[in-house]
């Protein structure tokens, strides 16, 4: 503990900030800034946010010192104390990490993001007016944990997830492609035949007198069924009569 007690009261001459991404599920390793090497009596140690995580003396054997005994499971040590590698990796294992070694700390920022699942495609509201139809495709990847999501398609006028669609160029394309990134990974997804997708949302309205005309065809199927009645009526009635 002495050697935790020094390092901390040492006065820092560097200071460098790395930004690295992660998987969830994956592994990362952090490499120290320091160029003079684990030598000269020096002591690596390692730091999450606050927390001391591990410390490696520069004597030989090289003492590999774990302050908690949950580090030990995932966390991992190399090149006589540089190196810093974390394995299964949760969201949060996310933050800062640092590492001092003799007058210099090398500082890390650690982001855990999930791999992108197979993106879904469909179809936003359809409007129909003037013998034309409109609509957009959208790309979207569901789910939380996924940093900053970016699409694109493979067609020139797209951008980002929402894709402009007219119904004269549905039977012209025979496939769309969109394609969702984030900082640890990318997927994609074709669809043949897109207007398909929107075949079944378009918005016609009721033309004039539809719901008229409606009427009238069952008035007129009531008015046989009713015809039909009378004449079964009439006939027993008649034989009931004696005519």
């Amino acid at each position: 503990m002495g050697a935790l007690a020094l390092s901390q009261s040492q006065t820092m001459t560097a200071s460098n900030t790395t930004e690295v991404a992660g998987t969830v599920g994956g592994s990362v390793t952090f490499h120290s800034h320091s160029t003079d090497g684990n030598t000269d009596g020096n002591v690596s140690l390692w730091f999450f946010g606050n927390e001391a995580i591990v410390t490696v003396a520069s004597n030989d054997p090289r003492p590999v010192i774990f302050f908690k005994d949950n580090f030990k499971t995932r966390f991992a040590v190399s090149e006589n104390g540089l190196a810093l590698t974390i394995s299964q990796l949760r969201m949060e294992d996310a933050g800062t990490y640092s590492v001092i070694i003799g007058d210099k700390r090398s500082t890390f920022t650690l982001r855990v993001f999930k791999e992108l699942a197979e993106p879904t495609v469909t179809c936003e509201a359809q409007n129909c007016s003037g013998g034309s139809c409109s609509s957009s495709l959208r790309c979207s990847v569901p789910g939380a944990g996924l940093g900053n999501v970016s699409y694109t398609w493979d067609q020139p006028w797209a951008e980002g997830p929402l894709l402009p669609l007219n119904k004269s160029s549905w039977d012209k394309l025979e496939s769309l492609t969109c394609t969702a990134r984030n900082p640890v990974s990318s997927s994609s997804v074709t669809i043949t035949n897109p207007g398909v997708l929107c075949a079944g949302n378009s918005t016609h309205p009721p033309s004039p007198g539809a719901h008229s005309g409606s009427w009238i065809r069952i008035g007129a199927v009531a008015g046989v069924e009713i015809a039909s009645l009378l004449s079964i009526f009439l006939v027993y009635y008649c034989k009931s009569r004696g005519f």
